[in-house]
């Protein structure tokens, strides 16, 4: 059921570009020679592409998929010709046994195709070959010359275990080259039939049907030179693929036409002051509207750290209210998260700004942005119990200060009180420290802490549990259970909830790095594992009404990004698409008010967008030149819909929907709380209408 899910996935942004001037049987031709010599496909802009949209430079039509280990493509003028070299050995990375430098180009609907590709092998001291009927990054078939003069035909079907490939091979064989010679590698796939060939000798004749359709690809993990890439098809099979094609596309602008058109609302210029995603939301000065807090921060120690330099304070308009700090445009960028929010810490009805910077914890008053109080944050010294330090020593060294770099500050209700006023600070990724409202001390543990906690009260009892990594804390910080023995990585986000909507038992959906996904019921045993490669960030919302309770979204980031997949409240998959090769909060979108939620790609006007649960992008930014490093989603004009907010360093840009809501009830989902923000926050959809 997956596999027919996946072949209705138009991937715009890596569709190949169609010359009408071609042969009947040519899909695509490809020699390199419209990318201009030097480094193949670097960054355009920065930021940071787990959750900012980071354009590639122009690459002819190739995604990059890989983004673990060396980016060493190089597109190479020799004698007025162009070849796409390879030149790092992915065996030089500790990633190396599990993930690889694979670039792709096409379409997957492409299905009975001849993939010929002239390369040059000068290493063969690791795989380097082509790729064909490419579904994502993590399933492909591979015919590629390997060491000891091997040449291999094989399919990846994701990981097999923890940071250990799926591979399966077909077949082998021998084949001797010389590294100064060119060899033509072709590949003939239609229906279960694959021929494979070196020069004109056939070296592989099999039957296989695992994959049927999918997109090409050059793969290398040694240095490697490649020339051309010619792809065919017969008559029928390209016209096939062309219906299906034009089927596809319109069902899509029929989706489009059936919802709103993102319309301008507001857009306010933060020119001198912005920021990347270190923004926050809350109503700073009490007019019942909301408000933006731009947070500019300083990294240091290879971005792993940073320390908050400046704070503006605007409102919807674009006026500011106040600034903490001198703003600097070189502190506008953001490597990870910033340890600041806004609540009403003190319960006196009005909003605070409660963040760290340098030795301190301090609260500002949210209409001003004078400071009313500060804290000292404990000591950095590592302490006897931590056993989890050993994996993060080399990399979060918490102690090369004296005071604790804090990496997140969260809110909720330890002593019963009935309001979420008790604090949740921590470092990365270690040990975290739990207050009163005016900072005392409750408690201290150390687990494998992951990024930023999750509160839900289980129990019933008006205390939250404490849900972060793969542990769950009681309110008195006492480990209930954890699972730090089974992982091997930190987790990157955890939900907790009757995710069936039936009241049925919690579920805790963990987003768990190379770990992958797991669900676990709320003894600590875990239901479902799935290994999806590197799930960064997870997401709970209503994407696919004909499933049954909420679905559970992630996507991928570290190694093959972009694949996002969806799960039942059971946590058994229900379809997975890869429509770009980077990161996304994947963030639920109630857009239409109708009780569906898109996911937020992103607002790039060509490969991003609202996307449906079956992979389809339903909705789309115009080409405006509207800033698109950044997105949330924020319901601003009181209709219960969400507006989309997009902003760079320069600007904010809000679109709302281009007509009122029409039907007798709106949805109105519950959301997690603006005072508990972060790049590493689960965001959830609780279902709610009014």
């Amino acid at each position: 059921m997956i596999i027919l899910i996946k072949l209705f996935i138009i991937l715009a942004a890596c569709a190949m570009p169609w010359d009408p001037a071609q042969s009947a049987s040519e899909l695509a031709y490809c020699d390199f020679s419209k990318v201009k010599p030097g480094k193949f496909g670097g960054f355009a802009a920065r930021g940071f592409p787990e959750y900012h949209h980071v354009p590639r430079n122009f690459t002819d039509g190739w995604s990059i998929v890989n983004n673990r280990g060396p980016e060493e493509w190089k597109i190479v003028e020799s004698d007025g010709k162009h070849s796409l070299q390879y030149l790092g050995h992915n065996s030089s990375v500790w990633t190396s046994g599990f993930t690889y430098p694979i670039l792709c180009y096409g379409n997957v609907l492409w299905k009975d195709y001849t993939l010929e590709v002239t390369m040059t092998p000068f290493d063969r001291s690791d795989l380097n070959g082509i790729i064909f009927r490419y579904r994502d990054g993590r399933h492909y078939y591979l015919f590629a010359f390997g060491t000891e003069e091997n040449v291999t035909l094989r399919y990846r079907d994701g990981e097999k275990g923890f940071r250990e490939d799926g591979w399966h091979e077909i077949a082998r064989s021998k084949f001797a080259t010389d590294p100064e010679k060119s060899y033509k590698l072709k590949v003939e796939a239609v229906g279960e039939k694959i021929s494979c060939f070196i020069d004109g000798r056939e070296i592989f004749n099999v039957n296989d049907n695992r994959y049927g359709s999918g997109k090409t690809g050059l793969f290398a993990t040694s240095p490697v030179a490649f020339h051309e890439v010619r792809i065919t098809a017969t008559a029928q099979a390209r016209q096939e693929y062309l219906n299906k094609k034009s089927e596809e596309e319109a069902r899509v602008e029929e989706l489009r036409a059936e919802n709103p058109k993102p319309c301008l609302w507001k857009k306010i210029s933060t020119k001198g002051f912005g920021v990347a995603r270190a923004m926050r939301m809350g109503d700073l000065n009490n007019d019942g509207r909301t408000d933006f807090l731009l947070i500019q921060n300083m990294p240091f120690f290879g971005d792993n750290y940073n320390q908050i330099t400046c704070m503006t304070a605007i409102d919807l308009d674009g006026s500011v209210l106040w600034q903490y700090g001198n703003p600097d445009p070189e502190h506008a960028w953001l490597s990870y998260d910033v340890a600041a929010q806004i609540h009403d810490l003190d319960g006196d009805g009005k909003k605070e700004v409660i963040f760290a910077q340098g030795p301190w914890i301090k609260i500002l008053e949210g209409k001003t942005g004078k400071e009313k109080s500060r804290y000292p944050v404990p000591s950095s010294k590592i302490l006897p119990d931590e056993k989890s330090w050993q994996e993060y020593k080399h990399y979060y060294r918490r102690d090369l200060l004296p005071y604790l770099n804090v990496d997140c500050i969260a809110f909720c209700d330890l002593r019963g009180t009935g309001k979420p006023q008790d604090v949740i600070i921590k470092d990365r990724h270690t040990r975290l420290w739990a207050y009163t409202n005016k900072f005392e001390l409750l408690w201290t543990a150390s687990a494998n802490l992951g990024h930023f906690p999750f509160f839900h009260d289980g129990n019933k009892d008006g205390k939250d549990e404490v849900y972060i990594g793969y542990s769950k804390f009681d309110p008195s910080g006492k480990i209930i259970w954890s699972l730090d023995s089974l992982m091997g990585e930190h987790s990157d986000g955890v939900c907790v909830g009757d995710f069936s909507l039936k009241g049925g038992p919690d579920r805790i959906f963990i987003g768990g790095s190379d770990d992958g996904v797991l669900l676990l019921d709320d003894k600590g045993k875990i239901l479902k594992h799935h290994r999806v490669g590197h799930a960064q960030t997870p997401s709970v919302g209503q994407f696919r009404p004909d499933v049954p309770g909420l679905e559970l979204c992630n996507i991928n980031f570290w190694g093959e990004p972009g694949m996002i997949t969806l799960y039942s409240c059971s946590g058994e998959e229900i379809t997975s698409f890869e429509l770009f090769h980077a990161g996304s909060p994947v963030q639920p979108v109630n857009w239409k008010g109708d009780g569906m939620e898109y996911i937020f790609l992103s607002p790039d006007f060509g490969e991003g967008g609202l996307v449906d649960g079956w992979g389809r992008r339903v909705v789309m930014f115009p080409d405006d030149g509207h800033p698109d490093l950044a997105w949330t989603v924020h319901d601003l004009t009181g209709d219960a819909r969400d507006e989309l907010i997009v902003w760079d360093t320069e600007s904010i840009w809000i679109y709302t929907q281009d007509g009122p809501f029409k039907g007798n009830r709106v949805y109105k989902p519950l959301r997690p709380p603006a005072y508990n923000e972060s790049n590493y926050a689960t965001m959830y959809s609780w279902p709610g209408w009014e």
